[in-house]
């Protein structure tokens, strides 16, 4: 599996709010170059660009990134078409996060959509399945899969014997199965064996007069894995990995923490400012300021160092946080300001009007 880090800090875009500093405080002059992180960031070095958006589908992750051939990086997002069809968009992406390619996948009863490296793979419960290798190539007309034992015609030990022997050879395998009934309306199952074997996608049947459960770890999730997930939860074993360089105190006010879980909230007196930060990100630093930002200093009793938002005099304050997601492949990082919105920051592009496909959203 390809080694990736990511890094998480607790940071909230909610846009820039302009509010009076402390009378006879001057900001030094080193932070004015810093900037809110957004698609407006002014940067020398870096630029923030929207990957994509969605609207409510596929919760809780809508939007999903996998590596994928060519040092592709492949960004799947549920969404529905201009007819109002929900089903899913591909977007092939370069080493620097631009859309080079993209394919709409209608989602459909019966059928699902597979990515296997190079391979796309539709498998329908009723009618032919089909692949493509639209990843390898941008090829997008399918070829159909046939079909062994369609007939249902093999005695079980030859297809056990074809199984073990399709199993050894091919490139890629994964079981899938259909729930049937027969005339008396009982229950019976077709296992479906996928295999690629010399380039070529086919599938071998088995029946079984009962229910049966393909074990998961022969389907096939065993061969993609998403490494990037929108969300506006912090990320399980993210490291913080940021430098608070100043913080300007604006305005002291009374604000409140809602603990939740039955326990009372309480009120707490502090200040409201901009904190300045520096990021350390592809092999350089991102200088970033969020304004309304509060800061709690570590006490004996609570030894760490705090951030949160302020909501205003007396409300609750909410959380501060962003996961940037980096991995030694890429040369770009990810953040989610929500599960509905993933962008990408990278280093300035040569070609800044270079048009994303993923704005037009065409297939």
């Amino acid at each position: 599996m390809m080694m990736k880090m990511s890094m998480s800090f607790f940071l909230t875009l909610l846009g820039l709010q302009s509010c009076k500093s402390q009378e006879g405080r001057v900001l030094p002059s080193q932070f004015n170059q810093y900037s809110v992180l957004n698609t407006n960031l002014k940067s020398d070095n870096f630029e923030v660009i929207l990957l994509s958006k969605v609207m409510d589908y596929g919760a809780p992750n809508p939007i999903r990134l996998f590596h994928s051939v060519n040092n592709r990086v492949i960004l799947e997002e549920s969404r529905s078409d201009n007819d109002n069809q929900q089903g899913y968009y591909y977007f092939k992406l370069d080493e620097n996060a631009n859309a080079i390619d993209s394919i709409y996948v209608r989602l459909a009863g019966g059928e699902r959509t597979y990515f296997i490296n190079e391979y796309v793979i539709r498998v329908r419960s009723e009618g032919d399945s089909d692949y493509t290798t639209w990843p390898l190539n941008g090829n997008k007309t399918p070829k159909k899969m046939s079909v062994l034992n369609e007939d249902l015609s093999w005695t079980d030990e030859k297809i056990v014997q074809k199984e073990k022997e399709l199993v050894r050879k091919s490139d890629y395998y994964f079981y899938d199965v259909s729930y049937k009934t027969n005339t008396e309306d009982q229950p019976w199952s077709l296992q479906k064996l996928f295999y690629c074997l010399g380039g070529k996608w086919q599938i071998l049947y088995r029946p079984f007069p009962k229910t049966i459960r393909i074990d998961e770890r022969l389907g096939y999730s065993r061969y993609r894995h998403d490494f990037f997930r929108s969300s506006d939860d912090e990320r399980p074993g993210a490291i913080q990995n940021f430098i608070l360089k100043y913080y300007d105190k604006e305005e002291r006010l009374n604000y409140d923490h809602s603990i939740g879980g039955g326990s009372p909230s309480f009120s707490v007196k502090g200040w409201v400012g901009v904190g300045y930060f520096d990021i350390p990100l592809l092999k350089d630093t991102l200088k970033i300021k969020r304004p309304n930002l509060i800061v709690e200093e570590a006490t004996p009793a609570i030894p760490k160092t705090r951030y949160y938002l302020s909501n205003g005099k007396n409300q609750s304050v909410s959380p501060f946080n962003l996961n940037i997601f980096t991995d030694p492949t890429l040369n770009f990082a990810l953040y989610s300001t929500s599960k509905y919105a993933v962008y990408a920051i990278r280093k300035k592009q040569n070609n800044p009007d270079k048009k994303q496909i993923h704005l037009n959203r065409s297939h």
